[in-house]
């Protein structure tokens, strides 16, 4: 329509005007279009990233959790070992006819399981845990050297393991030939003690020796304390030179005085155990 011309010019500057300003909305939508594209881009990056660092933890976790396992078995494999053991050489000694016999089945069984130790060393060492491979050798070492320091004629100062008077010496004749050890006549419910520090093999009852002990002092040294009435200690147990393992039977004065045989063994050798008492 035909407007005047003061009219027609304020309508052209504000139809101006409102140009301009959507220009300037349009260019500020058009740029935060463009800054949300960009921040789309670097989530769907980030999250590229998160899925990645997600999988890699998951690997990693089912690596972890395998090591863990398989370092636990083998853990396991090597205190069974070490268990089975101990309960082995009992065992053995248990089976054995004689005192020798058992110290042989004993140092057989020992053997074995020094094997049966290094194979699970061996099997930690796949696994990847040196700390049981560690252990497993360490067992292994220990068995093999004995449990104890050994003996020596050095520190014999604690005397016999039982107070009493010796009815018989080392070498002394019997009706089965020379002594093998000292025979001790006690008191009633006299204290018995270790005559080494080291690891008790086996202890109870034992064929006619009555309630035995086979204590190893380490280094292949091995004492048999034989007619106990009461044993205080059991197989696999550590003891220190001293301690009180057992006590003898009650005595009143009748019938057959109980007495304690105490015999040194080396191997398969029987060896005079007062130098060492």
């Amino acid at each position: 329509m035909p407007l005047p011309a003061d009219r027609a010019v304020t309508g052209l500057l504000v139809v101006h005007g409102m140009m301009s300003d959507i220009a300037r909305q349009a260019r500020a939508i058009h740029d935060r279009r463009a800054r949300l594209l960009a921040l789309d881009d670097e989530l769907g990056r980030q999250q590229q990233q998160m899925r990645q660092v997600v999988t890699q933890r998951e690997t990693q976790r089912d690596a972890v959790n395998r090591a863990a396992r398989a370092a636990l078995e083998a853990q396991q494999r090597s205190n069974a070992a070490a268990q089975s053991a101990t309960q082995a050489v009992e065992d053995a000694a248990r089976r054995a006819s004689s005192v020798q016999d058992a110290i042989t089945r004993i140092e057989e069984t020992e053997a074995q399981a020094e094997k049966n130790l290094e194979q699970a060393a061996r099997a930690a060492e796949r696994a990847h845990n040196m700390q049981a491979a560690t252990a497993a050798r360490r067992q292994a070492h220990e068995m093999a050297d004995g449990a104890g320091p050994g003996i020596s004629t050095t520190n014999a100062s604690a005397g016999a393991p039982v107070a009493g008077t010796v009815l018989t010496g080392w070498g002394h004749p019997t009706e089965s030939g020379p002594a093998t050890g000292i025979t001790y006549a006690p008191p009633s419910r006299a204290s018995v003690r270790a005559p080494c520090t080291g690891r008790i093999d086996f202890a109870g009852p034992f064929r006619t020796y009555g309630q035995m002990m086979i204590l190893d002092c380490g280094k292949h040294y091995r004492f048999v304390l034989a007619g106990l009435g009461e044993i205080a200690v059991a197989a696999g147990q550590q003891v220190s030179r001293g301690a009180a393992v057992g006590q003898m039977p009650q005595w009143n004065g009748g019938g057959s005085r109980p007495t304690l045989f105490v015999q040194l063994r080396h191997g398969g050798s029987t060896v005079n155990p007062a130098p060492y008492l």
